[in-house]
């Protein structure tokens, strides 16, 4: 693309025009990243509002909302208070104020968890040879009523429900906990991965599209995501570029048919570079502001309107 004459005598010079789907690519994979943890967020708080342990003749479910823990009396090992389990480390799953679920290691044992704080516990063991529920696995639970629930469960397991005077199936509430909805953590982890997510494609967008070059008689424009103006008092030289040094990265983008920020160049030193291929020839201007390289898609273009302007 060559010049095009605007307002006040300026001239618009921009980049070559490049088509590649880097760019396309790697703000869809950024925006599914951020978008990550809002579904986590969305998960883990429709489990904690779902959450309750149903006990019946049959056995115990634990219900969840997106599913559920089916285990069978005639398949319960062991049922008890769990006082003191000692310190509990997440091994894999949710480790939130409000909502402890998932695979964690307590009292020496690794253990699968579903409750809403660290006190009131029961576990609940599984037989060897459970054909039903994961056998030998050991679940922890925080049911409001922990001594009722373990009464209630040894009843089914003891195959003496009737006796225990429960009648139909008792449900269970977990301890009340913070709300996982309302964690301030959370809600500041999703502020910030929601900004990324929207805002990192349009900037991408933005700089890409927006990036032109106009040289008037103020001096020289670089426009991207903003304007910056290199007057002509503060440009020592502007010169044809055939042989660039090669470029580092050190801050902004680096992807194929997109350069915007600050690279290592080499003898050049720290340069300020804007443009879509890199491919000679190029522009050098050299500022008091430091150093910056170009890629107007019509260098010679350039070059000129440079001359005529100085």
């Amino acid at each position: 693309m060559g010049a095009h004459p605007v307002h006040r005598g300026e001239q618009v010079f921009r980049p070559r025009t490049v088509r590649s789907p880097w760019a396309t690519v790697l703000a869809v994979v950024t925006v599914a990243v951020c978008l990550l943890p809002l579904g986590l967020y969305l998960y883990y708080g429709l489990v904690h509002s779902r959450l309750h342990y149903r006990v019946g003749p049959g056995g115990l479910t634990v219900e969840m909302g997106v599913g559920r823990i089916w285990i069978p009396a005639a398949e319960v090992a062991a049922v008890d208070r769990w006082e003191g389990p000692g310190p509990a480390v997440r091994v894999v799953g949710a480790g939130l104020r409000g909502l402890q679920m998932g695979w964690y290691r307590m009292g020496g044992r690794r253990v699968y968890r579903m409750t809403t704080a660290g006190r009131n516990l029961v576990y609940v063991d599984t037989a060897p040879d459970a054909a039903t529920a994961r056998p030998g696995t050991r679940y922890v639970l925080s049911p409001a009523d922990p001594d009722r629930f373990v009464t209630l469960l040894r009843a089914a397991q003891a195959g003496e429900w009737a006796a225990a005077g429960a009648g139909g199936d008792v449900v269970f509430d977990p301890v009340p906990g913070p709300g996982v909805l309302t964690d301030p953590f959370l809600i500041v982890v999703l502020a910030f991965t929601l900004s990324i997510a929207i805002g990192f494609p349009w900037v991408l967008s933005s700089g890409i599209r927006g990036m032109h070059f106009r040289v008037g008689p103020d001096g020289i424009a670089v426009h991207h995501l903003g304007r910056q103006l290199f007057r002509w008092e503060s440009i020592r030289r502007v010169e044809r570029l055939d042989q660039p040094p090669r470029l580092w990265r050190i801050f902004g983008a680096h992807l194929p048919g997109y350069y915007a920020g600050l690279f290592s160049a080499g003898p050049l030193g720290r340069v300020r570079v804007y443009g879509t291929t890199l491919r000679p020839p190029l522009i050098l201007l050299e500022t008091s502001r430091g150093r910056v390289i170009l890629e107007p898609a019509d260098a010679e273009a350039f070059l000129a309107a440079v001359q005529a302007y100085r």
